[in-house]
């Protein structure tokens, strides 16, 4: 692994850990969450969050934060594809519990095929697919990110061996009246002679306890 890619990913990991202390540090008042006695914002998130690992971060949620509110934290490192993950203060399962399970799924189903000489295009169409099979719409950002080249997710292209990419699906609720939110994992990986190799092992659970 090169050295940008290594301390790319060792910043996702420090704003990871850093905005899942700050959540798990919060208490809840009046159904919100709070943080030493104030609401809890995504802007004080994302301050927090990118101060740790010296790297723009994103995060995408509503204001008001609620114990069950999806919270997807991003970090944008200089250079690299962006790596995300979705934390849940105290969740009851339900739509981001599925949600989570359909983007593992996702995941899993990329690394099955993920092989010298399949295209870019492949890679996304199994993630969408595992992502409609359990009812779910994809996000709007791009699933299939180059980490030292850039790949066009539409291409028919074939991939080789040593190409390195970042998976990023996300699913949200199909019904934008509803609005419930979006879940969001990423991984990086690595086309091998033998098959998908996963780059790190960054937790990906939703609760920011396990990070």
């Amino acid at each position: 692994m090169s050295g940008r890619v290594e301390a790319a990913l060792s910043a996702a990991e420090t704003g990871f850990v850093a905005a899942a202390a700050h959540l798990t540090a919060t208490t809840v008042v009046d159904g919100r969450l709070h943080r030493d006695g104030d609401p809890l914002t995504p802007a004080e998130l994302e301050r927090v969050a990118s101060d740790a690992a010296e790297a723009a971060v994103t995060v995408e949620t509503r204001d008001g934060l609620r114990p069950d509110d999806p919270v997807v934290v991003a970090v944008h490192p200089e250079g690299a594809a962006p790596l995300a993950r979705t934390f849940v203060v105290d969740g009851t399962g339900g739509w981001t519990r599925r949600a989570a399970v359909a983007v593992g799924m996702a995941h899993d189903a990329v690394r099955r095929v993920a092989e010298p000489d399949v295209p870019a295009r492949r890679l996304v169409d199994e993630a969408i697919a595992e992502l409609g099979a359990y009812g779910l719409a994809a996000g709007e950002g791009a699933v299939v990110h180059g980490l030292d080249t850039p790949i066009d997710g539409g291409s028919d292209a074939p991939l080789d061996a040593g190409t390195r990419f970042a998976l990023d699906p996300a699913a949200r609720d199909p019904d934008p009246e509803i609005g419930r939110g979006l879940v969001r994992i990423g991984g990086w990986y690595t086309i091998t002679d033998s098959g998908c190799r996963a780059l790190s092992d960054l937790p990906t659970s939703l609760s920011p306890a396990d990070y």
